[in-house]
């Protein structure tokens, strides 16, 4: 059985401006013997962008078995009409539908992007196929999830924006405001902890060091 695979099919960036923030989330493809899983999918400004990314692998997304969305925060998940099956954490969803008019990352109309889509939940541990498995990061949002990846680099962590740049990982703070900043901070720890390789929400790839595990 072949090591499941992650590639990058739109880079990530954080590109704060004084007119707002364009958000580009980072998208990933994981390809196993199971199937093809897309981690994040970014919002509909990217979406030519995504179609383009896919189709340079000859793909299409009738091709990808499952989209993993980390959180619901409106540059990682607009895109997901363009797939069937969706992965979300339960405390993720439960809040979709009722979202703090204080939270300007989740608008109130966000959970009807996921109507007549097939959503289904997954919780720390669940096997999305061999050798890639959910792990909760909340912090950033309620159900905040990322996706452990055995590869023949060893763990590789997708973390959405529990991780969003390598920055964040060094410092052990968050970025922004989050919904839970000890549940956040307690989340970089884990990320540190756990990955080998770091996939993060809105940065390059990188591999974790020895000093970022002991700090």
């Amino acid at each position: 059985m072949a090591t499941p695979s992650v590639h990058t099919l739109l880079n990530g960036y954080l590109m704060p401006t004084d007119q707002g923030n364009p958000a580009f989330c980072a998208v990933y493809l994981i390809e196993s013997d199971d199937g093809r899983i897309v981690f994040d999918c970014g919002h509909v400004g990217r979406r030519k962008a995504l179609l383009a990314a896919l189709c340079e692998r000859g793909l299409s997304p009738g091709d990808i078995d499952t989209v993993v969305v980390s959180h619901g925060h409106w540059d990682h998940l607009q895109n997901v009409d363009l797939f069937q099956r969706v992965v979300m954490h339960p405390h993720e969803l439960r809040y979709l539908k009722a979202p703090s008019r204080r939270d300007l990352g989740t608008p109130p109309w966000t959970s009807a992007v996921l109507e007549g889509l097939d959503v289904r939940e997954a919780s720390e541990g669940e096997q999305l196929a061999s050798g890639v498995r959910v792990v909760e990061l909340p912090g950033h949002t309620p159900g905040s999830i990322g996706l452990a990846v055995d590869t023949d680099e060893g763990t590789a962590l997708l973390t959405g924006d529990a991780v969003p740049a390598a920055g964040v990982l060094l410092a052990g703070e968050p970025l922004g405001r989050a919904f839970d900043s000890a549940r956040a901070r307690a989340s970089i720890e884990r990320v540190a902890e756990l990955a080998d390789v770091v996939h993060p929400g809105h940065d390059k790839s990188f591999r974790v060091t020895r000093a970022e595990r002991s700090r």
